[in-house]
């Protein structure tokens, strides 16, 4: 799975929210499904999960994984049958006939413990005119003496005259041991540096030493963001005293299904030589 998404949903916190509100029937919602699907343009299909909500007068803080529901995806009137993948409710498509484009629209079909729920989403174009300000970004050596700190940073920009949301993603490309900035006895980490940045109305982000971790090739990549998903989360931190019902586009259930589009660019981390 990715885990490229710019922040939780807490998605138990958004069907207690919905559970909550005066309009609707505990009974029947506590036993509802909840789908955190995504898509992403150009990349395999593996992040799809499927729970049960979370009741009121529930003690439990993680929603239960729903395992072996049927789970397809519908594009151009071809259905795509996505398969389990370990045992905490994630499906994927193991295949090598589905793709995901930019104006696709696809419609997401699950049937689980006597329930049937579908949701629709369109693939967004690309970030628009991405750009970096450079190639290479120096950082202070810290393991001779005392370091000279520097003010050095790239850019990344793109076009948002709308100011719509979009996140970033830097992460290491390097597929060998890492040679990490800050001594080991200070840093350490298990597996490849990734930062995701929260979503953001602006056409910029700076990259400094505070967002690296290691030495070595990088790549920087803005998402946008679409429009089932900006809803939420712009919806995330409504007053608990507004019962109005957080936006879902799923039927029959609850969650979010949606997809995101992306441009790329590299860029080296190295060792500043003053």
């Amino acid at each position: 799975m990715k885990y490229y998404l710019p922040f939780t949903l807490c998605m138990s916190a958004v069907i207690a929210s919905l559970i909550g509100c005066d309009s609707v029937d505990n009974n029947v919602e506590e036993e509802l499904l909840v789908v955190e699907a995504f898509l992403y343009a150009g990349e395999p299909v593996d992040d799809i999960r499927i729970t049960q909500a979370i009741a009121l007068t529930s003690e439990d803080t993680v929603a239960t994984a729903v395992n072996g529901a049927s789970v397809s995806l519908i594009k151009g009137g071809v259905t795509h049958n996505l398969s389990q993948v370990g045992l905490e409710g994630y499906y994927a498509y193991l295949g090598d006939h589905l793709s995901i484009n930019a104006g696709d629209v696809f419609e997401l079909v699950v049937s689980a413990d006597g329930q049937s729920i579908q949701a629709t989403t369109e693939v967004p174009p690309p970030p628009v005119n991405v750009a970096l300000s450079g190639q290479v970004i120096k950082v202070p050596n810290f393991t001779g003496g005392r370091p000279q700190l520097t003010d050095e940073f790239l850019t990344v920009t793109w076009d948002n005259p709308d100011e719509s949301l979009h996140y970033v993603l830097i992460e290491s490309t390097d597929t060998g041991e890492p040679t990490y900035i800050l001594p080991d006895f200070v840093r350490e980490r298990v597996g490849r540096f990734r930062l995701v940045t929260r979503p953001t109305e602006a056409n910029y982000f700076d990259i400094n030493l505070l967002n690296l971790e290691v030495l070595g090739p990088h790549e920087v990549r803005v998402y946008r963001i679409n429009k089932e998903y900006a809803d939420l989360y712009e919806n995330r931190q409504q007053d608990s005293r507004d019962l109005n019902e957080p936006p879902t586009n799923i039927r029959g259930g609850l969650g979010v299904f949606s997809a995101f589009n992306s441009r790329g660019l590299d860029f080296e981390v190295v060792l500043s030589q003053e």
